[in-house]
Order: C-alpha cells, then structure tokens, then sequence
C-alpha cells in the first residue's frame, strides 16, 4: 500500500505526543492488597497498569467502586466489559472470576418475565434456552512489546501511523492483551485459575450476548472474584438494561479475507476448521471474504456463501442468523491471472454456482498495480459474456482517480480515501471500497496502538460514504511477505508482518489466533481446532454495533445524532491531516457514554433491515459533508466542503494549485516527490 507521510520536525512530534498522554502514569496510587476493578470494552490495561485513576473509578465509564457495574444493551446485541484483578505487594494465585446467570431485577424497570441465562462456550455452540442472555468468559492473553510497528529508515513511521499521530511509547511498550482464550480452553501456559504476580493486573473479558428474543427491561447478576492465595476478593453487582429496539446485523459491511492454506497448515485442515472460522467472523458482524477459483471451492464453502452455515442446524447461535456474506471474489488478489477465453470458461464455471443471495461478485483482477492491463481487460471481457450483469471487475488501486480506472469497482486504502473522487466514481456508475488504514485518517490493525481505533472505523464507516470495508488479512501468522522472515507464534511474538521496503508491523493483519498450533509451535497450543477471537476484532464488533446505533437513533433524531458522530469523530479519511493526531479519544469512555447517549434516543420497537439501515446511513454520510468541512492544504477548513483528489495535503481550488505552483519548481517538485514516493502494500503484490 502506498504511503507517503510529511517529516515533521522533531520538536513538534514531540509536543504532539505529549499532548496525548493524558492518563497518569502506571504506578500512581499502587496499592498494598489486591483489589479488583472494572474496564470497559474500549480499554487495554497491560499488566504493568498498576494504580490507573481507572481502578479507582476516575474517568470509568462502568465502574465506580461500592457501585454496581452498569451496562446498556439492545435486542441482538453483544456487550463486553473487562474484570481487571491487581495484586498489591504479594501474587495473588488461583484467581478465578465467576457471573451468575442474569435474572430480572428487584423492582421498577424489571422485564414481566424474564429467562434465565445460562454460561456458554465461547464458540457458541451451547444450549441456552431461547431469549436467555448467554454470558462467554475469555482469559486475556499477553505478549510482550519491546519494539513498536515501524520503518526501519523512518522508525517514527509506520504503515499504521503518520509520524503525527503514532502512539506514545509510554502507553504501548510492555506486556499488552490481545489474544482472548476462553476460560474452559486456557492452556498451562495461559491458565485459568490464573495467577497475578505481585504489582501486576491480570484480566477476564466478558461478552455478553443478548438475543433478539430477549425481554426488554433490567436484569442483574452478580461478579465474584475469588483466589486459592486470598479468599473472596470481590463481590460485584452488575446491572444490565436492555432497551425495547433490536439492533441490526452488520449494519457497516466489513469483508475479511483468509489463506485457507495457511489457516490449514498451522491449525489443521478440514471443513470444520474453515467453518468455525466463518462462524467466528459472523459472530462479530465481519464477513469472511470467499475466493473461489473452482466449482470444488464454491461446494467447500457453499453453506457460508449461502447463508445457512450460520443457523441452529450447523451449531451457530448469534447475531445475523441465516444472513450470507455480501461479497464474494473470484479468485482473490488476481487469481484467475490473464484474461483469455480459456479463464473466462473457468470463471463461467465458478459464477453459474454462486447463490444469488450474494450481492456483490468481484473478480479480483490484480492488487495494487494501477498500470496493470489485467482489470481493463477482464472488464471488456466479462461485458461481452453472459456474465456481464452479474460480475464486477475490480483491483485495488490508490493513485489514480477510480473515475479514471477502466474496471467496475475499485479498492482504495482507506487512509488514501477522498471524497470527491469516490462521488465521481459512483456519479460514472462504479463501485468504490477502501481497505485497510491508517492513523489519523482511520483506525489501524495494529496492537500497539489504542483499542479504540478498529471501533472508530465502525463509526467512520457509518458517517461516510466508504461502501464496503476490506480487511486484506486476518490470519496473518507466516510473515510470508516478500521480504518476511517466516512463521511466528503470535502468542510470545507481535511482531508478524515484514516487507523489503523496512516495515515490520505488529499484529497487522492478524485478528485471530491459532485454537491449535501444529509444527514447530505445537508446545504453544490450545487444543482447539480453530481460530480464537482477539480483543481487536472485538472492538471492531463494537464499532460496527455502533454504526447500527446511529442508524436506529438517527430515524428519530437526525440532528441530535450527527452531533453525537461529529464529537466521537471529529475528522476522519479525508477530513484529517496527517500532519495531526488522530481526532478520536484513545479511551472507551467517551465511545461509551456517546453509545448511551444514542441508546437513550432510539425509539421503543425500533427495528431496520439491511436495506433500512443503509439508507439511515446513507443519510448521514450526506449530512456529514455538510457538517464537517475538508482541510486546505494549510490545514484550515475548505467552507465548501470541496476536497481534490490529492491524498496528503488537501487543495481545494484550482486557485490554490496555482498559488502553489507559483512558489517555485522546487517546492512543487518535492510535493510531488513526496506524494508518489510509496511502498508496497498488503495485497498480494506486498506479499
């Protein structure tokens, strides 16, 4: 992916970035005993996070100590929070944390009747009654920082970050969670009952899955944290208040792909581990993305591109039941290769079995090569076929205007994304998706950075016109780059993602890990033949939630709720510099308490399908270009609203381009240099 980011001078990325160090220091206020606290699902606290404001409910969202923990919820809707245990100046062993299942509460606000909830297993195959809040616990995992993400040439840059808005080494150096493995799987080497050493945290993620069939009003339970070494350490009220609306499924549409062959090779092959991949996905409202080259292929992964992989009859109980995905490739990253009249028979073979249910059927022609002649030349090809009304030809491509490409449908890295040559482009009839990103412009794949960047891009996605969102990997743990150093365990090492041009990125493309580990990291398994959640992933589940938030709330208060989207996010894509943090709060609290502020305008009932949900949101991005001005290139805001097609530096008129011009060749030559000047990206050819 091509990036160019300005040099800023060292005294200003300095004030920047201690601008954003907000929150005190770890080790402020440690205690002497263990105690036990609670995060919301927007915060990572590493396990030298000892003594934060947070655990004393300072800027907590959801916790106050001595008050009960407090979550809102609607129909179909997962909520998450984290059970944070810190030992004073001695460990804390075998500590386990326990929630009993939810029941209506004691007085006014109680459902009439309510079902019991019962603990599930985290892959969701269990058997809760129907409408009973199902309740997963996930032991975080912790893998050490020593290095952030970065160019080795340009170490304050990253292909997750300008050098502006990259975040502080303070808050993302050391032991960081990411990895979440369900209590009733954890392994010796991440065990529950846990152990907290001494001046550490340790911590529990919980989900809790509440079903469409779910009676509104308030339910209770109860938190108790318990130890081998101390006894009771807590007990917690929790409070859970599910509103009378039912939130739509996937109401952003987020597509991932996956190496079936590198899925199969580190965890095992066969359908079931493929399956429960999907299922996964699906569960956190992101479709996994088909590539299918053969009939054979299409028959493997039928019941996913059909839908009915995510019903009751394959073992699947969570949001988006019997929904397909809304897009699939033919042969992804430019697999079918030239065009021809023999690829064309092959591609005539695989599309003929494709359910109609799918929306969106690509041919990925080539990824990330704009001279290519490969998408032109599917183009024409696919229009005088049959396949014609049927079939997109797109590639990826971030350097030409896509009103300019020769294909039916291009990606743009997200962070490369701009207003005005994607309203030409649907203006011309053709399709515009982004993929990926990066800080300011979007949130970033990256662990080491904040959690709250993936749910931003839920929001982000919500309030612009970005229609699909493609995430280019999600089991990214083989490094298998051009320029990758090979294989890692993703639980001891971060660090995933190499390239010949100096990147080595943290986690990039990597939202799920290994259930089982085969080979030369098998001493570092799960047992569990599939892939395992992680806490970003999580997150951005939390940000697509979001977005259908905004969708329900925004039919009844348009006003209201673009002021609500316009405070989370201030700027995104190409409202943002590069030159300037990202716009966002780096905490969960402000996502939070704006998500209530969008509950508490959703009215009674309220319910949207995928159609309905789209065009709320359609809405809003409309009214997000009136609201939120484009920057010039000098960094104020345009009025107009108007941006070009120039990804780093805005020029808003062709007035300013030749003011520009007139301050010398030089000047404009560098600009120039510095915007063409790329590396390549994550696709197939950056591979």
């Amino acid at each position: 992916m091509p990036r160019s980011f300005p040099h800023l001078p060292a005294a200003l990325l300095s004030a920047m970035a201690c601008g954003a160090l907000a929150p005190a220091a770890a080790g402020e206020g440690q205690p002497e005993r263990a105690r036990v606290w609670v995060a919301d699902d927007g915060t990572r606290v590493r396990r030298e996070d000892v003594g934060l404001p947070l655990s004393r409910g300072e800027g907590n969202a959801v916790f106050r100590p001595g008050e009960p923990i407090r979550l809102g919820a609607l129909r179909a809707e997962v909520v998450a929070f984290q059970i944070v245990v810190e030992a004073g100046a001695e460990p804390v062993r075998g500590v386990t944390v326990e929630l009993s299942a939810l029941g209506p509460a004691a007085g006014p606000g109680a459902p009439a009747k309510a079902p019991q909830a019962l603990q599930q297993p985290a892959q969701g195959q269990g058997t809760a009654p129907a409408g009973a809040i199902s309740i997963r616990r996930f032991v975080e995992h912790y893998v050490e920082i020593t290095r952030r993400s970065r160019n080795e040439q340009r170490p304050r840059e990253s292909l997750g970050w300008s050098p502006a808005a990259r975040p502080p080494d303070d808050l993302h150096l050391g032991f960081l969670p990411d990895a979440l493995i369900p209590v009733e799987l954890a392994p010796p080497w991440a065990p529950y009952p846990f152990e907290v050493g001494a001046r550490e945290t340790r911590a529990v993620w919980i989900d809790l899955h509440v079903p469409e069939g779910a009676i509104p009003g308030a339910y209770e339970g109860r938190v108790v944290v318990g130890s081998a070494s101390h006894g009771e350490l807590a007990s917690l009220d929790l409070r859970l208040d599910v509103a009378p609306a039912t939130l739509p499924y996937g109401a952003v549409d987020f597509i991932a792909f996956y190496d079936v062959d590198e899925v199969a090779a580190r965890v095992g092959d066969g359908p079931a581990v493929e399956q429960q991949l999907w299922q996964l996905l699906h569960e956190h409202h992101v479709d996994g993305f088909a590539s299918v080259q053969s009939p054979a292929e299409v028959e493997r992964l039928r019941a996913a591109i059909d839908g009915s992989l995510f019903t009751e009859a394959h073992g699947y109980r969570g949001p988006g039941a019997g929904v397909p995905p809304a897009a699939v490739a033919l042969g992804a990253y430019g697999g079918f290769g030239d065009p021809g009249e023999a690829a064309l028979h092959r591609v005539e073979a695989v599309a003929d079995l494709l359910p109609p249910a799918v929306d969106d059927v690509m041919l990925y022609a080539i990824d990330e090569q704009c001279e290519s002649p490969r998408g032109p030349g599917w183009r024409r090809l696919i229009r005088g076929s049959r396949l014609s009304s049927r079939v997109l030809v797109g590639h990826s491509c971030g350097e030409v205007p896509p009103v300019e490409q020769d294909v039916d449908l291009v990606l743009t890295p997200a962070n490369r994304f701009d207003s005005t040559w994607a309203r030409a482009a649907r203006e011309a009839g053709k399709r515009l998706w982004v993929y990926n990103g990066a800080l300011p412009r979007t949130g970033t794949f990256m662990i080491d950075a904040p959690l709250t960047g993936l749910m931003a891009d839920g929001w982000i996605a919500a309030s612009h016109e970005v229609d699909r969102w493609f995430l280019w990997e999600t089991a990214f743990w083989h490094d298998g780059n051009r320029g990758g150093r090979g294989p890692i365990d993703p639980f001891t090492v971060a660090e995933n993602f190499h390239n010949r041009d100096g990147d080595a990125c943290l986690g990039d493309g990597m939202l799920l890990y290994p259930g089982t580990q085969r080979g030369a990291f098998s001493s570092r398994s799960v047992g569990f033949p599939g892939v395992l959640p992680s806490m970003r992933l999580k997150s951005l589940r939390r940000g697509i939630q979001d977005a259908g938030y905004i969708a329900l709330a925004r039919s009844a208060s348009p006003g209201a709720v673009d002021a609500i989207v316009k405070e989370v996010i201030p700027a995104a894509l190409d409202e943002a510099l590069d030159s300037a943090p990202a716009a966002w709060s780096a905490d969960g609290a402000p996502f939070f308490r704006a998500r209530s502020a969008l509950r508490a305008l959703i009215p009674a009932g309220a319910s949207l399908d995928a159609a309905g949900a789209r065009r709320a949101l359609a809405e809003a991005a409309a009214a997000r270009r009136a609201l939120v001005p484009l920057p010039r290139a000098g960094g104020e805001a345009d009025g107009a609203g108007q941006a070009s097609p120039w990804p780093l530096g805005r020029w808003s008129t062709t007035a300013r381009l030749i003011a520009a011009a007139a301050l010398g060749a030089a000047v404009l030559a560098l600009a120039i240099g510095l915007y063409r000047r790329g590396k390549p990206g994550r696709g197939a050819e950056g591979r």
